[in-house]
C-alpha cells in the first residue's frame, strides 16, 4: 500500500470561506426558489440547507473527522463527487488488476461482503470454497498428488481406504504480495533448517531475482533480511539473462524467483532452462537450489493457453507458485494464492494453530482478517467460466494484443520491445532479417507459433523517428493519451548491467552500464490488454495513439519553420515562441488557431479564434 501521511486542515482557505460575505449570497441564492412553495418543500428546507452547506464548504472537513453526523445520502454524495475524478478503469492500461465483473457475480459479493475469511468455524462453507479453489488450482498446476494404500477396508469390502502419501497445499493471500513473502519465507527456513542440521551457519541468506522482478520480490528480501542478488536482465528480450545465474550461486543461496510474466514485457522466464542449469550447479557442488515461481499474471493464463509449457510444478525443483487471482484469475482486486508443492516443504515452525471463535485453525499467513468475498469471486469464475471461458477471454487478449502490436509496428512510429507477436524463440532485439511482420498477420490466433507471454504490448519510438524528431519526449505521449482518458505509463527499461554493491551496502553505478548507452531507446509505453478492452476501444486506442504522434509532429515542423524564419530575419527565439508550441500541442496541432507575423522586424504571436 501507498504510505500516507497526516495532512492539517487547509486552515487558510478555511478562514477565508468562513470569513466570505459571498458564502451567505451564494448559499441563500439557492434557497430563493423555496420561498412560496408548499409546506413539504419546506420542511425539508433544513435538510436542503445542511446538505448545500456540505457541498460548498466539504473542503475544510475533509482530513478531520467532523463533529457531527450527516445524512447518509449526503455522505454519499459527498465521496461519490470527489471519486469522479479518477480515471477511468475501462480505460486504465496502466494497471494488471482486473476490472470487470458480472451482475451475478457482484451480487454474491454484496451477500458475502461481510464475511470474515479468518472466522473458518464461523463459515464453515467459505473455508470449503477455499479448499474446492486450492485443489482446481493446484491441478491447473500439476501439483504431484500421491495416495497410499492405508490398509483399512470399506464398508462394502471391495477395496481399501487411501490416504494422502504427499498433496500441495496452500492458501489465499492478501494479493500475490503476500504470496510472495510466504513462498520467500519457506525458502528461507527450509535452509536455515537444512544449515542449522548441519552445524553451518545459517545468518546470510541470500536470493536471486532478475532486475525486472516486481517489487514485491525485492520487499521480501528487504523485509526478511535476505540478501538481494539482482540479475541483469538480457538485451534480447529483458528477462533473467541465464548466463548471470551460476556465477551469483553459492551454499547460502536460499532460492531464486523466476518470473512467468513480466510486468515490463509480459515475457515468460525460463523455467525450465534454469533447472537444468540447477541441476548441472547441484551435481557439481552438491547445492540444492528450490524454485519459486512468480505467476502473478501469467500463473492462470500458461496453464489455459500454454498447456505444454513446463514451467509448474511437472519440474521437481519447483516447490511454490504464487499467482494473483485479481489479475488474469478474474476476481476483484485484493486476492492472491499461494501453492506449497506439497505440505512437507511448509515448516511447522511457520504454520501456527490458535483456537478462536470456539474452532481449532492453522494458517500461515503475515495477516489474519481478511475479506471473504474474493474467494466466492473465484469459486464463481471457476464454475461460470471453466477452463473453455477462461481460453476465449485469454485468447481474445492475446489476439488484441497482437493486433495492437503489429499495427504500432506498421506505423513506423515504434518498435515493440514485447515479444508476444514474434515467432517463438526470436526476440525484438535479436530478429531475424528475413522474417516479415506479415509473416504474423496469417497465424495471429495460433498460439503455440508465438513466444509465450501475456497480453502486454510494450512499446518505444524508433530510432529513425528519434534521430528525426529529437524534440518529442516520448513521455509527452503518454501525457497526451492521458488528455483522452488513456492511461497509459511511460517508464525506463530494467536494467541490463547493475551497479556493484560494497560491503556497507553503498551502490556504485557506473554510467557506462547503462542501458541507453548501447544508443537504444531505454523507455517503454506499456498497454495491459484485459478482458475489457474490446474491438472498439481497441480501435479508439489506435486512433488516438497515430493522432497523437502526428500532432506531435505537426507541432515540431510548425515551430521549427517559424524558428528558421526569424532566424533568417535576424530575430531571437522568444518565450512566445514557446508559448506558441505548447498552444499548437494543446490545440492538437491546429496551426490555424496560431498566427505569426513579422512585421517590421517585430515579432507578435497571436491567437486566432
Amino acid at each position: 500500500m501507498t504510505l500516507s501521511s497526516h495532512i492539517d486542515p487547509d486552515t487558510i482557505e478555511d478562514r477565508i470561506f468562513q470569513n466570505s460575505v459571498s458564502k451567505a449570497t451564494l448559499i441563500s441564492k439557492y434557497f430563493k426558489k423555496f420561498s412560496g412553495k408548499s409546506d413539504q418543500t419546506k420542511k425539508n428546507l433544513q435538510e436542503h440547507h445542511e446538505r448545500i452547506v456540505a457541498r460548498f464548504h466539504g473542503v475544510a472537513n475533509k482530513y478531520k473527522l467532523p463533529d457531527h453526523s450527516m445524512a447518509a445520502k449526503q455522505a454519499y454524495d459527498i465521496v461519490h463527487d470527489d471519486l469522479t475524478l479518477d480515471g477511468s478503469t475501462s480505460l486504465n492500461l496502466a494497471s494488471f488488476v482486473n476490472v470487470h465483473t458480472e451482475e451475478e457475480s457482484e451480487k454474491l459479493i454484496v451477500e458475502n461482503l461481510t464475511k470474515n475469511l479468518a472466522d473458518c468455524d464461523e463459515y464453515p462453507m467459505l473455508i470449503e470454497l477455499q479448499d474446492r479453489c486450492i485443489s482446481i488450482i493446484a491441478n491447473m498446476w500439476h501439483a504431484p498428488l500421491l495416495v497410499e494404500d492405508s490398509g483399512i477396508e470399506t464398508p462394502h469390502h471391495s477395496q481399501n481406504f487411501s490416504r494422502w502419501k504427499s498433496r500441495a497445499i496452500g492458501t489465499p493471500c492478501t494479493g500475490s504480495s503476500e504470496a510472495i513473502m510466504l513462498g520467500g519465507l519457506a525458502m528461507k527456513k527450509n535452509w536455515q533448517s537444512k544449515r542449522k542440521a548441519k552445524g553451518l551457519p545459517y545468518d546470510k541468506p541470500n536470493i536471486l531475482m532478475a532486475s525486472c522482478a516486481q517489487v514485491a520480490l525485492e520487499k521480501f528480501a528487504r523485509y526478511f533480511d535476505v540478501e538481494n542478488r539482482l540479475i541483469g536482465v538480457s538485451d534480447k528480450d529483458f528477462l533473467i539473462d541465464i548466463n548471470k545465474i551460476k556465477e551469483n550461486l553459492d551454499e547460502n543461496t536460499i532460492g531464486i524467483f523466476v518470473i512467468v510474466g513480466s510486468t515490463y514485457t509480459g515475457g515468460f522466464e525460463n523455467v525450465e532452462a534454469i533447472s537444468k542449469l540447477l541441476d548441472d550447479y547441484e551435481k557439481e557442488t552438491g547445492n540444492w537450489i528450490p524454485i519459486h515461481v512468480d505467476g502473478a499474471s501469467g500463473g492462470f493464463i500458461a496453464p489455459i493457453i500454454y498447456p505444454n509449457l513446463k514451467w509448474d510444478f511437472r519440474i521437481p525443483r519447483v516447490m511454490s507458485i504464487s499467482a494473483s487471482g485479481h489479475k488474469f484469475g478474474l476476481v476483484t482486486a485484493g486476492l492472491g494464492w499461494v501453492l506449497f508443492r506439497d505440505e512437507a516443504w511448509l515448516p511447522k515452525e511457520l504454520r501456527f494453530q490458535l483456537q478462536y471463535l470456539g474452532g481449532l485453525e492453522e494458517s500461515f499467513s503475515l495477516n489474519f482478517s481478511r475479506p471473504g468475498y474474493q474467494v466466492v469471486h473465484q469459486y464463481y469464475n471457476f464454475l461460470r467460466l471453466g477452463r473453455a471461458g477462461y481460453y476465449d477471454i485469454f485468447d481474445n487478449c492475446l489476439i488484441n494484443a497482437r493486433l495492437l502490436s503489429l499495427f504500432l509496428e506498421e506505423t513506423g512510429y515504434f518498435t515493440c520491445v514485447s515479444n508476444l507477436h514474434l515467432p517463438a524463440g526470436m526476440s525484438t532485439r535479436d530478429r531475424d532479417p528475413k522474417w516479415d511482420i506479415s509473416l504474423s498477420q496469417s497465424f495471429i490466433s495460433e498460439h503455440d507459433k508465438f513466444n509465450a507471454a501475456l497480453p502486454v504490448v510494450s512499446f518505444q519510438l524508433t530510432k529513425e523517428f528519434i534521430e528525426d524528431y529529437p524534440e518529442i519526449p516520448q513521455s509527452l505521449i503518454s501525457t497526451l493519451l492521458r488528455n483522452k482518458q488513456w492511461i497509459i505509463p511511460n517508464y525506463d527499461l530494467p536494467r541490463i548491467n547493475l551497479p556493484e554493491v560494497d560491503e556497507n551496502g553503498e551502490e556504485h553505478d557506473d554510467p557506462s552500464l547503462q542501458n541507453e548507452v548501447n544508443g537504444e531507446n531505454n523507455q517503454i509505453l506499456r498497454v495491459v490488454v484485459k478482458y475489457n478492452l474490446t474491438a472498439q476501444l481497441l480501435d479508439k486506442l489506435m486512433h488516438d495513439i497515430a493522432n497523437v504522434v502526428e500532432m506531435l509532429i505537426k507541432s515540431v515542423e510548425l515551430v521549427r519553420k517559424n524558428v528558421k524564419d526569424l532566424k533568417s530575419s535576424g530575430e531571437e527565439v522568444t518565450n512566445d515562441l514557446v508559448y506558441n508550441m505548447l498552444l499548437s500541442i494543446s490545440n492538437d496541432g491546429d496551426e490555424r488557431l496560431i498566427k505569426f507575423k513579422n512585421e517590421d522586424k517585430k515579432t507578435d504571436a497571436k491567437v486566432v479564434c
